[in-house]
């Protein structure tokens, strides 16, 4: 509590106008209201892309000690070893300031799906359990921080709290739907399948989703009979 007081003491809202003056611009179009967003598709492509991404990582995070004993017979210790998301968040986070993020995103989904396809049908040592676990959680948390800025990017900054609190809730969804899955689909083996198969769908929506364009509340009127009217 006592560092959120002091570390709130030292945020300050961000220009409105870039540096040379030019007003800062983003990848969305307009700023959606909450309601404009629920009612275009590309909110809810992005939430299968923010469920998967969160799934996968948040399913091996929670389980990683068991995986590494059953499947790749290495002790709790060294399993638990082979959580890198904070390095993921940093340097994923950075790289998507250079390169289009839903590429960086992209690019998580093929690392993920990648790792867990390994996992599920290949004998693990502990070396290719560590490099896969590893993968995934870095992905994961690359994922974490990258998805809040798409989100702005397509829907805009106005509305940016609520847009991205409802397309948030793939965090929650995906933190309970991994263990539903394994208990579902019995261990790790099925659910690992299941990761993969969601992965690549949600790669291929990555690949191909673009921002909203400009939304009309309503038919504008021609010019000539906006005159006349008047």
């Amino acid at each position: 509590m006592i560092m959120i007081g002091l570390g709130s003491t030292l945020l300050k809202e961000p220009p409105t106008h870039a540096a040379n003056g030019k007003t800062a611009i983003t990848y969305g179009t307009r700023d959606f209201t909450l309601g404009e967003m629920l009612g275009i598709k590309e909110a809810y492509l992005l939430f299968v892309i923010f469920f998967t991404a969160c799934m996968s990582g948040l399913y091996l995070i929670g389980v990683v000690k068991d995986i590494g004993v059953e499947m790749a017979g290495m002790d709790k210790q060294m399993a638990a070893n082979a959580i890198f998301n904070t390095v993921g968040r940093i340097v994923l986070g950075a790289m998507s300031d250079k390169v289009d993020r839903l590429r960086v995103v992209s690019g998580t989904l093929l690392v993920t799906a990648l790792a867990v396809t390994v996992m599920a049908f290949l004998l693990l040592s502990p070396v290719l359990f560590f490099i896969c676990v590893s993968a995934i959680a870095f992905c994961f948390g690359g994922n974490i921080t990258v998805f809040p800025v798409i989100v702005g990017d397509f829907f805009g900054l106005k509305h940016h709290s609520k847009n991205y609190g409802v397309i948030y809730q793939g965090f929650g969804i995906g933190a309970l739907s991994g263990s539903f899955i394994a208990a579902r689909l019995g261990g790790f083996h099925a659910t690992f399948i299941a990761i993969a198969v969601l992965s690549a769908l949600s790669l291929l929506i990555a690949l191909w989703i673009k921002p909203p364009k400009h939304v009309r509340t309503q038919p504008e009127m021609p010019a000539t009979v906006a005159h006349v009217r008047g």
